[in-house]
């Protein structure tokens, strides 16, 4: 995939954190490559761990692929309807610490999901339990090696949903200096 475009958001990064919802629904608009190269981008982006930088993006715009997938886990329908996955994984032989291979694939996730946001599509994280029936569908269906590890899949596509913006602050969830 060769891209030549740079594609901008004209969402402030404060307004996409605190308005990004989870998008389940998709119309039936294609995701242009530039656009996902732009998200894949956001994604590489992300902090990691002595910048060991674990982690390998497998993007699917297969449908029957997505179908698949999809079929494979009870929460993750709205795959077979998206117009792209990106499955984030992590390289257990670049971070061998369990936690922050999974850290740094999500702070990836979350950046992919904000720049998903901010580029007006929408897009939701569906969590992969290792070990699960679900982790070892990935596994075999995308043909990951052994040391790579699917830590989340993201389905994405031109929204053809709302969700409203619920009240997010909770003072007592807040602490300073102590508890």
């Amino acid at each position: 995939m060769t891209m030549n475009k740079t594609k901008r958001s004209d969402v402030d990064v404060l307004t996409a954190i605190r308005d990004r919802r989870s998008i389940r629904r998709y119309t039936s608009e294609p995701v242009d490559d530039d656009t996902l190269h732009a998200i894949l981008k956001s994604g590489l982006c992300a902090p990691t761990a002595m910048n060991r930088r674990p982690f390998h993006f497998v993007v699917i715009k297969n449908p029957e692929m997505l179908a698949q997938l999809a079929a494979g886990k009870k929460y993750a329908r709205m795959l077979a309807h998206a117009r792209a996955g990106i499955v984030i994984c992590g390289d257990n032989t670049v971070e061998d610490r369990p936690e922050h291979l999974f850290a740094d694939c999500y702070a990836a996730t979350q950046n992919m999901l904000l720049a998903i946001h901010g580029l007006h599509l929408g897009g939701v994280w569906l969590g992969v339990t290792v070990e699960s029936e679900w982790y070892h569908l990935l596994q075999e269906k995308l043909k990951l090696p052994a040391n790579i590890v699917p830590t989340a899949v993201i389905a994405l596509g031109h929204p053809a949903e709302e969700r409203p913006l619920p009240e997010t602050w909770e003072s007592e969830k807040i602490h300073y200096e102590t508890w």
